[in-house]
């Protein structure tokens, strides 16, 4: 059984997909795949977060807790393709993460 520690670091995530990769087989899917299946659950989640707003419900009114824990699962899937996607190309997530912020405080958007 794979685990998480609570209070998990980026790096325990980043090893904790990995492993979970591992598992299943799902390391001979390279990077261009990935990317793409990453875009199919962004568009889950975008769906999933119009049936949250109520913006679009397929003719049901789905209760907002229902639809908040579709939209976490959603969001759950693209991070996890994410993180895949740092370990394939060999980012440290946590790392890119506080550069990149670190240049957002400084910049200015008009």
């Amino acid at each position: 059984m794979i685990t998480l520690p609570e209070g998990a670091t980026m790096k325990d995530y980043q090893r904790y997909i990995h492993e979970l990769e591992t598992l299943h087989g799902w390391l001979k899917v390279d990077l261009v795949h990935n990317c793409f299946l990453m875009g199919e659950e962004v568009g889950e989640l975008f769906k999933a977060v119009r049936r949250y707003n109520k913006y679009y419900d397929e003719g049901k009114s789905t209760p907002t807790e229902e639809a908040k824990a579709h939209l976490a699962e959603e969001l759950v899937d693209v991070f996890n393709y994410l993180v895949a996607i740092a370990n394939r190309t060999g980012v440290d997530l946590e790392q890119a993460f506080r550069d990149k912020n670190a240049r957002n405080q400084q910049r200015t958007w008009s």
